[in-house]
């Protein structure tokens, strides 16, 4: 199925070929894809999370950002939780690893992501247009209300 998480990563590793051993491991090691385990850890989220620590190579941090949005997009539920709950989730532990992820996220991430930060209780994410951008802004850590 062109949706689902097998797809997504063999065609990681067939449009990255960094990811290629990886993927080739991760079968020979569990004789299954597990996408949460794939997809996270030094795979795409580990490189994610340092590239965007530094926001240095944007263009690679880009097709990288592009490969997300695809399998959120088009993935089927499945992937669509890896999405959220490994990689966005993820990127939200760190406030300048989401702060320069945003600068590269479509709106539908950004609201994605505003919906796992809030329900995690991190901070909360306001975005909002203007002339014609979307614009994004949030407390870290968000305020406590004192009363």
């Amino acid at each position: 199925m062109e949706n689902s998480k097998e797809y997504f990563a063999r065609k990681l590793a067939e449009q990255f070929p960094e990811f290629r051993e990886a993927y080739e491991e991760h079968l020979a090691d569990y004789g299954e894809l597990l996408g949460h385990v794939f997809f996270g850890g030094e795979t795409l989220l580990g490189v994610l999370e340092r590239l965007l620590g530094s926001n240095e190579e944007k263009e690679r941090i880009r097709r990288y950002i592009d490969f997300v949005e695809d399998m959120y997009a088009n993935g089927d539920d499945d992937v669509q939780n890896i999405v959220g709950v490994t990689i966005l989730e993820c990127l939200g532990d760190e406030e300048t690893v989401l702060r320069n992820a945003f600068t590269y996220f479509s709106e539908e991430l950004m609201l994605a992501s505003q919906s796992i930060e809030k329900g995690w209780g991190r901070r909360d994410i306001h975005i909002w247009h203007k002339n014609g951008k979307t614009l994004y802004d949030w407390a870290w850590p968000p305020s406590k209300e004192v009363g």
